[in-house]
């Protein structure tokens, strides 16, 4: 998905260093600013996003009980948004600096590491 108007803020540049994947969203760049804003308020935690391969990658930072009410928020409102849950809770997008298992040859945004053997 692409960009629909104003771009919305760049992801919070400690988030998108230090956050850990919470779901995959297809959406227009503002639909999804405004349902990850509400998700984040609902749960009172600290999420953002980017854009990675064209897919909306939605982060948490913060501990366990923060991260379970984001999951529960996201479940509540996902209906509000103007998009597409992919998945949640798993598997995320891969960004540089991420682990992966050796003899990794490709990461799939939909079924995660591809392993040669």
């Amino acid at each position: 998905m692409a960009t629909d108007g104003p771009n919305p803020p760049p992801c919070n540049p400690w988030i998108f260093k230090f956050g850990k994947g919470v779901c995959v969203l297809d959406g227009s760049s503002n639909a999804v600013e405004r349902w990850v804003r509400s998700v984040a308020k609902r749960a009172h935690a600290r999420v953002d996003w980017h854009y990675s391969g064209g897919r909306a990658n939605v982060l948490h930072l913060g501990f366990s009980m923060s991260r379970q009410r984001v999951l529960n928020a996201i479940y509540e409102l996902e209906g509000e948004l103007n998009g597409r849950i992919l998945s949640v809770d798993g598997p995320v997008l891969y960004r540089k600096g991420d682990r992966v298992p050796k003899g990794t040859i490709a990461i799939d945004p939909d079924i995660g590491v591809i392993i040669q053997k």
